[in-house]
């Protein structure tokens, strides 16, 4: 059996993905490989009791790594939403990263919480991130990042299904191993088993790789026909192609040419043309009109654009220039809950007979989303389900 630092060491070491899978240390340790990330690490909580009885508050949020887990924490326990939120879908939770505090995050909140867990790993993290993640002090540990689930009511089971890759972190400047993934669990609210999923799409690429990653989710469902399934993540909804020089020409072409304030509509409508994912949705009967709010969820910061840097340091300053009545943010609709086969409550449509809780419209959470004094660079979201 090799160490946890032995084995990411020997994943980290090749140039290219190709060198690593021609050498005698993938030969030896793949299959490992592949296993651990296949498998869902589970935790169950002897403290995990539901606390709404009459209707299911489900939130998700792309936490950013957990870096902020101590703030993150004191507002799941303590926001008057997120508090009773009995499922929690989260993306990008790290699991031994130095960025993070070496914490397994999404375990350590379910034991502050009293939840059950499932987490799903996607990558082995071969750096120690970007920007000033790089300049953390100490080492990784485990070198893990994925998604989770965490829940107050029963985990019955759990899976992992990957997802198509559409582009190859291991030669990226954050080198990764691994790719994107799904991660279902079976959980048991009252009489009616559901299925619910965490997922993370692919950021640097088009919208078509997106629902193809999406039509992937949809041909591995887990469960029988008719089964309640609740899907929620960071779909990366953007409507833009990334990732070559070319595709950062025609987004910058779109962002000048068209109007700033039907460009700010088109960014929170993604399921309005810019990303087909949400016709796969609808084929496969996945509905989202009723369980989200037409509000941003992430903002980028149009100075920090990575894109940019495919471009002519003069050409960048004059786009810059352009852009100046997005007063320096582009802001996206990023994050979703999606269901079949269930209702989402309306506003004071459904009270809780034990606690006095009434349900709430689907809605993002206000807070700050971008700078230094930001929680994460999302925005939870969450939606009220009817149980009956």
């Amino acid at each position: 059996m090799i160490s946890q630092t032995g084995w990411i060491e020997g994943l980290r070491k090749y140039r290219t993905l190709a060198d690593l899978k021609r050498s005698a240390f993938y030969a030896e340790f793949r299959e490992q490989t592949e296993l651990f990330l296949e498998t869902p690490q589970l935790h169950f909580s002897p403290d995990a009791t539901p606390r709404l009885d009459s209707f299911l508050r489900i939130a998700q949020w792309n936490i950013e790594k957990g870096k902020r887990f101590d703030t993150i924490l004191d507002r799941l326990r303590t926001d008057d939403v997120l508090k009773w939120a009995d499922i929690l879908i989260l993306n990008e939770a790290d699991q031994g990263m130095c960025r993070s505090q070496n914490r397994h995050v999404a375990l350590d909140l379910a034991n502050e919480l009293g939840m059950n867990m499932a987490f799903g790993p996607a990558h082995f993290e071969l750096t120690k991130g970007t920007d000033d993640e790089l300049t953390t002090e100490g080492e990784n540990r485990k070198s893990i990042q994925g998604n989770a689930i965490l829940s107050r009511y029963p985990i019955l089971e759990a899976r992992i299904v990957r997802l198509p890759q559409s582009f190859e972190p291991y030669e990226f400047h954050e080198k990764r191993f691994g790719g994107r993934m799904c991660l279902w669990a079976r959980l048991q609210p009252r009489r009616c088993a559901i299925w619910v999923g965490s997922v993370h799409l692919e950021l640097r690429n088009t919208p078509g790789c997106r629902a193809a990653q999406m039509a992937h989710v949809m041909k591995n469902l887990p469960g029988k026909t008719g089964e309640v399934h609740v899907l929620g993540g960071d779909l990366n909804t953007n409507g833009f192609a990334r990732g070559t020089a070319w595709r950062t020409v025609k987004s910058v072409l779109r962002l000048m040419l068209k109007s700033p304030s039907s460009t700010k509509v088109e960014l929170i409508h993604p399921e309005c043309g810019r990303e087909p994912l949400f016709d796969v949705l609808r084929h496969c009967g996945f509905a989202w009109q009723d369980f989200n709010s037409n509000e941003e969820t992430a903002r980028a910061e149009i100075d920090t654009l990575e894109e940019l840097g495919y471009l002519p340091v003069f050409l960048a300053r004059l786009i810059k220039q352009r852009l100046e009545p997005y007063q320096g943010y582009l802001c996206f609709k990023l994050d979703w809950i999606l269901g079949r086969d269930l209702q989402a409550l309306r506003s004071g449509q459904r009270r809780d007979s034990r606690t006095g809780v009434t349900s709430l419209n689907p809605a993002s959470l206000e807070g700050i989303n971008a700078g230094p004094d930001r929680i994460s660079d999302h925005l939870p979201i969450y939606a009220d389900l009817d149980l009956a």
